[in-house]
């Protein structure tokens, strides 16, 4: 398949996923003009397109279910979490957003929007710093025959930047339609999803890598830095 080809069936995967969690909703609630959601609109494709990056430039990615998470069935039931979560995180907000839109106070939308802003933006310079030190390695959860360990760069912060990024991303989003119930949602739809998803990738590692593996686990953070 060419970079071509492969660039425009990406394209087609975003332009969906877009459409299913930010465009439908908004239209729904009309809330699609508001400033907030069009920034959104555009940030989540900005920070997506670097997956989109990493394939025309290294190839595809591994199947779906070669992914080590979606072997397992505590792992099925995580991405079951994070797809049902996920979108309740998401037309939550904007439904939210929609209902407060005219009753908040324009100082705290201001505030709101820039904090998210914030977010938004780290999480998309993070993203695109730690997938360009991964290159090819960034992947789904499956060891290469040629897989290297990587620990330099954002990878001697913490373990899992990309993981680090998502977070920020859709806490950004949450933030920047003031809706504190889908704030909390997503903090319960991470730990399973991503707490899960850290666990088997770090036993993988640690199986192909071993004492190397467990001495750059003691000497970083997993996902937040200083903190855990």
């Amino acid at each position: 398949m060419s970079s071509f080809v492969r660039a425009i069936q990406l394209s087609v995967v975003l332009v969906g996923m877009l459409a299913i969690l930010i465009v439908l909703p908004a239209v729904l609630f009309d809330a699609m003009q508001q400033w907030q959601v069009i920034f959104l609109l555009h940030a989540y494709a900005i920070f997506f397109m670097a997956t989109i990056w990493r394939a025309v430039k290294y190839g595809k990615l591994t199947k779906t279910t070669e992914d080590e998470q979606y072997k397992r069935t505590s792992g099925r039931w995580a991405l079951v979490v994070q797809f049902i979560g996920l979108l309740v995180v998401h037309w939550l907000a904007l439904f939210e957003f929609s209902r407060s839109v005219a009753l908040t106070n324009p100082a705290d939308r201001t505030l709101a929007g820039i904090v998210g802003i914030m977010a938004i933006a780290v999480a998309i310079i993070i993203n695109q710093v730690a997938i360009r030190t991964l290159k090819g390695f960034f992947d789904r959860i499956a060891i290469k025959p040629d897989h290297r360990l990587v620990t330099t760069g954002i990878y001697s912060i913490v373990r899992h930047p990309i993981y680090l990024s998502y977070v920020l991303l859709f806490a950004g989003y949450c933030t920047m339609l003031q809706s504190f119930a889908s704030f909390m949602l997503l903090g319960l739809v991470c730990a399973v999803w991503l707490g899960n998803r850290m666990a088997i990738e770090e036993e993988m590692l640690a199986a192909r890598f071993g004492e190397d593996y467990k001495a750059y686990q003691q000497n970083t953070k997993r996902l937040f830095p200083f903190i855990y």
